[in-house]
């Protein structure tokens, strides 16, 4: 096993033992059904310091960008996030410390009446996980839903937490992006909205090409996009080289918005839903038979970035 998907792969092919579980290895969250009228979804994720966090993080920043990530999976689903378990790892018990990380959860936790219903605390080098347990409502979307000819759709704009990452502390530029690294914005409503006819979803966590290629393997399919069209801050090109602005836009994680498929049929509905949201909303490609093809300034672009992968990056 040489990178993340190696392993999910091997999991994958574990036997299950439960006839509840509808969907387990492989998407953003795992959906149990307990009876006829409820399906649950499940998400874990984990943060360090370092690929995640860095020291000059505030606790308030960690406690919020963590429980952010974790929702993030129960928007992409089109579901409700209703409980969470947090597991610690810290290097010592310091009671200000914990106050000030809950204080940075205590928004989400209060503006998705999301309760804390257990979990660990251990010593240790400082680890963050995160279980997530969301609820249905309308329909549950997956990756392998993409029919042929939907349209590509992604929300707000793309690239601004690998834009942070890439640019010196306390700059201008840094300042510009580093809300979208810090303190991003998890798109529950909207994964609500686009579950009553999305066909699949994804959020954008290990990059847009990644990402949409999950979408495009799931549902055997191919995809075609076009760069020029992937919706980006209006002083983006101000503050990233042009060398690294494929990193950026295609290969950099961490942006947790959603990027969904949907017959073209719902155009309209998506316009609506985007001024009501007062949210962008932006159609970045279509759903091919197969192969992965991006264009840019009208010709046929070869992308080199691969995503986000622990064990593949340096």
């Amino acid at each position: 096993m040489k990178c993340e998907q190696d392993f999910v792969n091997f999991l994958e092919k574990l036997e299950s033992y439960s006839g509840s579980i509808l969907k387990g290895i492989g998407d953003d969250c795992s959906i149990v059904k307990f009876n006829n009228k409820k399906k649950y979804v499940f998400t874990t994720d984990t943060s360090l310091l370092g690929p995640h966090f860095t020291k000059d993080y505030s606790p308030e920043d960690i406690g919020y960008k963590c429980l952010a990530t974790n929702i993030s999976d129960i928007a992409s689903m089109g579901c409700i996030p209703l409980y969470a378990m947090y597991a610690l790892t810290l290097p010592k018990m310091s009671e200000s410390w914990l106050k000030r990380f809950y204080r940075g959860s205590q928004r989400l936790l209060k503006q998705h009446k999301i309760s804390i219903i257990g979990g660990d605390t251990t010593k240790g080098p400082l680890s963050i996980t995160i279980q997530m347990i969301g609820i249905q409502k309308y329909n549950i979307l997956l990756r392998s839903g993409a029919k042929l000819d939907d349209g590509i759709y992604v929300t707000g704009t793309i690239g601004n937490a690998r834009a942070a990452l890439l640019s010196k502390k306390r700059t201008l530029g840094y300042n510009y992006f580093k809300r979208h690294l810090v303190n991003p914005t998890p798109r529950v409503t909207l994964g609500l909205e686009i579950s009553k006819f999305a066909s699949s979803c994804i959020d954008i966590s290990d990059g847009l090409a990644k990402d949409l290629k999950n979408i495009a393997v799931s549902s055997d399919k191919g995809f075609i996009v076009n760069i020029d069209k992937i919706p980006l801050k209006p002083k983006f090109n101000q503050f990233v080289p042009k060398k690294l602005i494929e990193e950026c836009i295609l290969g950099g994680g961490e942006d947790y918005e959603l990027c969904f498929t949907a017959d073209n049929k719902y155009n309209n509905k998506i316009n609506i839903i985007s001024n009501k949201l007062k949210l962008k909303i932006t159609k970045i490609g279509s759903i091919t038979s197969k192969g992965y093809k991006y264009i840019k300034d009208g010709k046929a672009y070869k992308v080199k970035t691969k995503g986000y992968d622990h064990f593949s990056n340096k």
